[in-house]
């Protein structure tokens, strides 16, 4: 038995790009959820129109395609309100990230800058507590000037202060210093240095903020332990 055929119009025209529906302006986006619903609506039509009479389509085979196009017009309006979810958590972070410039943060690094004699303060984290931590205050040439121990160290976050005096308490001239850390025999504890320093000027890299150090560092928000 031959199959039955429309009056005269191609039923996939549509597909084809040739019908007047096609050559028209659409309000719909062919990416958007309104978009891909009224395409697959129009396929479903051309498929009933050119079926086989004598072997129609089967009412489960139409619910199972109307249930798929439900589930991809969900999943792109999920993806559409996680896109602004992420926009708006970004402009977010853009002003938290604003409001740091001039503040004090302790940020991963090991620079320390002495200015007018003042104490300096440090951190270091540790992945495990330790019965020993020391931190060596080393000038520009990479000599150690004094050494502070660090009083009940304990896994995360340690604070540490330099007086900005050298092992015999005489008073360094101001300049950049650096340290390093000692957990003594405990070599299985990963620790981190962390420095205290001025935010200066804020920047954005591929759309994320990232802060601007004094020194000229750029640290990820993520990454500041404490802000003051």
């Amino acid at each position: 038995m031959s199959t039955s055929s429309t009056s005269g119009a191609n039923a996939y025209s549509y597909l084809n790009g040739t019908s007047s529906a096609s050559s028209g302006s659409s309000s719909s986006s062919t990416t958007s959820a309104q978009g891909i619903q009224d395409r697959f609506l129009k396929l479903l039509v051309a498929q009933l129109k050119a079926q086989d009479p004598s072997n129609p389509m089967d009412n489960s085979q139409i619910t199972s395609q109307m249930a798929q196009i439900s589930q991809v017009s969900g999943m792109q309006q999920l993806n559409t309100a996680m896109q602004s979810l992420v926009q708006s958590q970004a402009a977010n972070q853009s002003m938290m990230a604003a409001s740091m410039i001039g503040k004090e943060a302790m940020v991963p690094g090991n620079a320390l800058t002495l200015s007018g004699g003042a104490a300096v303060q440090g951190g270091v984290k540790l992945s495990d507590s330790v019965s020993d931590l020391s931190v060596s205050i080393k000038d520009a040439n990479g000599n150690v000037v004094d050494t502070v121990n660090v009083k009940s160290p304990s896994a995360g976050y340690n604070a540490f202060e330099w007086d900005g005096k050298d092992s015999n308490g005489n008073a360094l001239p101001d300049g950049k210093y650096t340290f390093s850390v000692s957990t003594g025999s405990t070599s299985s504890v990963t620790a981190t240095a962390y420095a205290n320093q001025t935010v200066s000027a804020v920047s954005w890299v591929s759309g994320s903020p990232q802060l601007i150090m004094k020194d000229g560092t750029k640290v990820a928000l993520g990454d500041v332990a404490q802000l003051s």
